[in-house]
């Protein structure tokens, strides 16, 4: 790896990205091996993506962590003119984690998800509607995420390179994420890895007051449970995926299953959904370009003959994503 300092995201960084997403928690050590580098050298690549607001390691949660029910996304037609006014209203609210202005079914896409089901159901039906702009509002809730951003690969490393990483990964996708109580510790844990998934056994012992090894037992067993899955968050069109779109897919009933294995297996995937809803499926997914996504629509994944319908909303400009809103 060079040493110097580079003002975009070049083929390298895409290689630690990428090693990043099989490993979120790999030491850099690690790292530099698998990719044939010195630690020094990938610790200076990995701080300037953060530092730079190129990259974040984050904690996805489990939604039953985040809040009692379920969230539901909102498409939203707006006045003329009025689409990045109230996209950026929506992205400065507290209960939404992702905002974007959009093309086609919606002016503007978010998903919204309250601490409790009353103040869900209140945002929706009473302060939403009450937005400066906003002229028509769909509702779509999700029943059951199929599969998450944390499970989506850059295809850049050789198998060997993924078969020494595997020992590392430390994220998983549990069927049915263990439901009882977090206890105190558990709860501060979530809040301190949650914004830094890489932070040391060290330092979250410091910052939790507890010994290393309590320390790691306890991250280890979120981690195992499904609860927590670290993840890197980055922009698609930083690390060229320059279509970004969101599709509601119907089927019919007997075809869920299999439409739905089928999409979640597709590299171009970045979160399904099942969805209560005329449409079956709320489906997120990354392009390289707009012939890359006119080949999936037009039965570029297993099973499309299935599909009974399908909107497609192109994500022009995102003002947030994970709880996070953009610079």
């Amino acid at each position: 790896m060079e040493e110097t300092v580079i003002d975009v995201i070049d083929e390298i960084d895409l290689d630690l990205i990428a090693a990043l997403q099989i490993a979120p928690r790999a030491s850099f050590d690690v790292l530099a091996r698998v990719l044939d580098s010195s630690a020094r050298t990938v610790a200076r690549r990995y701080a300037r993506l953060v530092d730079e607001g190129a990259m974040r390691v984050i904690c996805e949660i489990e939604w039953s962590l985040l809040a009692e029910g379920l969230p539901a996304t909102v498409w939203i037609g707006t006045d003329p003119g009025r689409a990045p006014e109230v996209a950026r209203a929506l992205a400065a609210r507290a209960d939404t984690p992702f905002v974007s202005l959009a093309s086609g079914a919606a002016d503007v896409f978010c998903m919204l998800h309250g601490p409790t089901r009353a103040d869900t159901t209140r945002a929706l039906t009473t302060e939403l509607p009450a937005v400066p702009g906003i002229r028509t509002l769909r509702t779509e809730w999700m029943l059951r995420r199929l599969t998450s951003t944390s499970a989506w690969r850059l295809p850049r490393l050789t198998s060997d390179q993924i078969a020494a990483l595997a020992g590392q990964n430390t994220v998983r996708h549990a069927a049915h994420p263990r439901d009882t109580p977090l206890t105190g510790l558990e709860r501060d844990t979530v809040a301190a890895l949650r914004h830094d998934a890489r932070m040391p056994f060290s330092a979250l012992a410091r910052t939790l007051d507890i010994t290393e090894s309590r320390a790691r037992r306890t991250v280890a067993a979120l981690l195992e449970s499904g609860l927590l899955r670290p993840r890197v968050e980055v922009d698609p069109r930083d690390i060229g995926y320059a279509v970004e779109v969101v599709l509601s897919i119907g089927c019919r009933p007997g075809a869920v299953q299999r439409l739905a294995a089928s999409l979640a297996d597709h590299p171009a995937t970045r979160f399904l959904a099942l969805t209560a809803a005329a449409s079956v499926f709320t489906y997120g997914g990354v392009f390289r370009d707009e012939d890359h996504l006119a080949d999936f629509l037009t039965g570029g994944f297993e099973g499309s003959e299935e599909v009974t319908s399908l909107e497609c909303s192109l994500q022009i400009e995102v003002l947030k994503r994970y709880w996070t809103a953009r610079p």
